[in-house]
């Protein structure tokens, strides 16, 4: 099963969503507005959305700062995870961008980004992950006095 994930520039004044997928249109920070979208609200579907969003993001950042001016990008990210779904088979990123810049400097551009992009950063190098606290109530059924 592939865990597909994707972030994009909203076209200014559309609201028009990718068809083939649950996407939602989000104000955003640094485009005004993006479409995120995942084939469905599972946990490898939002790390993949994270390691999308963390590059679209740091794309965007890294063209400021080099005084490009972007158009419309979008970064998808997939893979899959082991039959246990404890381990990730690897994750998969592509990049549509364009610009005011060659085709070259673009290119350039995603590849010294994503070298640095931060989630991607984190994957690479593994982390630990604890649970730091729990709540937990007790509920009566519904429809008991």
């Amino acid at each position: 099963m592939d865990f597909a994930a994707s972030i994009a520039t909203a076209e200014a004044g559309g609201d028009r969503a990718p068809a083939e997928t649950s996407s939602l249109l989000i104000r955003h920070h640094k485009t005004g507005a993006a479409h995120v979208s995942i084939s469905l609200p599972t946990g490898g579907h939002v790390l993949h959305l994270a390691a999308a969003t963390c590059l679209f993001n740091d794309l965007h950042t890294a063209a400021a700062q080099r005084g490009l001016r972007l158009g419309p990008v979008a970064v998808h990210a997939d893979g899959g995870f082991d039959d246990t779904m404890t381990s990730s088979t690897g994750i998969r990123v592509t990049v549509e961008i364009s610009g005011e810049a060659a085709a070259d400097e673009l290119r350039t551009l995603v590849l010294e980004t994503f070298e640095v992009s931060t989630v991607a950063c984190v994957l690479r190098r593994g982390t630990s992950v604890e649970i730091a606290g729990i709540t937990a109530r007790t509920t009566t059924p519904s429809g008991s006095p």
